[in-house]
């Protein structure tokens, strides 16, 4: 118990970070972090300790949405209401677990220009490219660890990562630029 929840402390906050980056919206999210916390506690029997706890996880998290995306729809989501102890956590809700800082972490991004430019660059970009940027550039894992998670040779997310940095650049400029004509058609208004 105290493993997952030390686990949950650690991984929690960038797991939400990378769901949402991935999703682009705080309860669909929410939801992957859940489900995927749900799938490592039933599974916890099967995690091999050679491997990165982390890369694990984010695999399955990856999976889960990469899954939702073929259905179109969410059909197995964990509530944030429900009881820990149903995987095996007495007394605790998975929500009282995560950290409380992924609330402030979205207000904060959302309160910040450059912040929302950057989220609606990655909204534009295609999967792959804001996988490898968001667990790369953004989520701090080694090559070797996104390879891990998106099962893929270490030779191709460095080259992923090196074509996903270049069409962040060139969506960023038509993202900014489309904010600035915008922002000026207001400023007349």
């Amino acid at each position: 118990r105290q493993a997952f929840e030390d686990f949950v402390q650690e991984y929690g906050e960038r797991a939400f970070q990378f769901a949402y980056r991935l999703c682009g919206r705080e309860d669909e999210a929410s939801d992957l972090v859940q489900e995927a916390l749900r799938r490592v506690l039933s599974e916890w029997h099967r995690y091999d300790p050679s491997r990165s706890l982390s890369s694990w996880y984010f695999t399955i998290l990856r999976h889960l949405f990469l899954d939702g995306r073929k259905r179109h729809e969410f059909r197995k989501v964990v509530s944030h209401e429900w009881s820990a102890a149903n995987g095996g956590v007495s007394g605790t809700h998975y929500m009282e677990l995560l950290p409380q800082r992924a609330d402030a972490v979205l207000d904060r991004l959302e309160r910040e220009e450059t912040a929302m430019l950057v989220r609606r660059t990655l909204r534009r970009l295609n999967c792959e490219h804001r996988a490898v940027l968001t667990l790369c550039g953004m989520g701090g894992l080694k090559y070797r660890e996104v390879a891990e998670v998106l099962d893929v040779p270490m030779g191709t997310v460095r080259s992923r990562f090196s074509r996903a940095k270049t069409a962040f650049r060139c969506r960023f400029a038509r993202v900014v630029a489309e904010f600035d004509v915008v922002i000026g058609g207001l400023a007349v208004i």
